[in-house]
C-alpha cells in the first residue's frame, strides 16, 4: 500500500503544481508568459501553432519517448484538431468549455491506417489512447499540458521545431 502511495506522489504534485500556477495567474497569462487554462473564449492560444509531443504519462505510467518518434497536434478553428502520431496522422473534433474543460466529442480519433516499426507503434498507441483521455490543456508561451482530471495522464508539448 505505501509502494502505491509514493508511486501516485509526483503525478499528484505535477498536477497540483500546474493547478497552483494557473490559480496564480488567476486564469490569465500575464506578460511574463506564465500559464493559463485554456477556455472557450481564450482557446485562439492554441491555435496558428503546431506542437511536437516531449513526454506522456497514460494512466500513471509514463511513457518513454522514442529519438524517431516525432508526434504532434495542431488545434484549429471550429474545433478541428489534427497531427501525427509517429506512423499515422490523426484528426479529431474538440471543445473548451467557459470554466476550461476539454472534451473530444464524436467520432473520436480518426487516423490513417499505415504499419510502421513495432517500437513507434507502440509509442503512437499510448499517444492515442492517451488524448482522449484528457480534460484541461494549460499553455505558456514555450509549452502545452493536456492533462486528465485526475493527473494520471500528462502529455506535455513544446512548440514544433523548439
Amino acid at each position: 500500500m505505501k509502494a502505491a502511495i509514493w508511486a501516485a506522489a509526483p503525478r499528484v504534485c505535477l498536477a497540483a503544481l500546474a493547478m497552483l500556477a494557473v490559480t496564480a495567474c488567476g486564469g490569465m497569462m500575464g506578460g511574463d508568459g506564465g500559464p493559463v487554462l485554456v477556455n472557450k473564449s481564450n482557446v485562439g492560444r492554441l491555435q496558428g501553432r503546431q506542437w511536437e509531443l516531449k513526454t506522456i504519462t497514460v494512466d500513471g505510467t509514463r511513457v518513454i519517448m522514442h529519438p524517431d518518434g516525432v508526434m504532434t497536434i495542431a488545434f484549429a478553428p471550429q474545433g478541428e484538431v489534427g497531427g501525427l502520431g509517429a506512423v499515422n496522422q490523426f484528426r479529431a473534433r474538440y471543445e473548451f468549455s467557459e470554466d476550461g474543460r476539454l472534451t473530444w466529442p464524436a467520432p473520436g480519433l480518426i487516423t490513417t491506417r499505415k504499419a510502421g516499426p513495432p517500437e513507434l507503434m507502440d509509442k503512437e498507441r499510448a499517444y492515442l489512447a492517451g488524448l482522449p483521455k484528457t480534460s484541461r490543456a494549460i499553455v505558456t508561451k514555450s509549452a502545452l499540458q493536456l492533462q486528465s482530471e485526475d493527473g494520471n495522464t500528462v502529455l506535455t508539448f513544446v512548440p514544433l521545431g523548439s
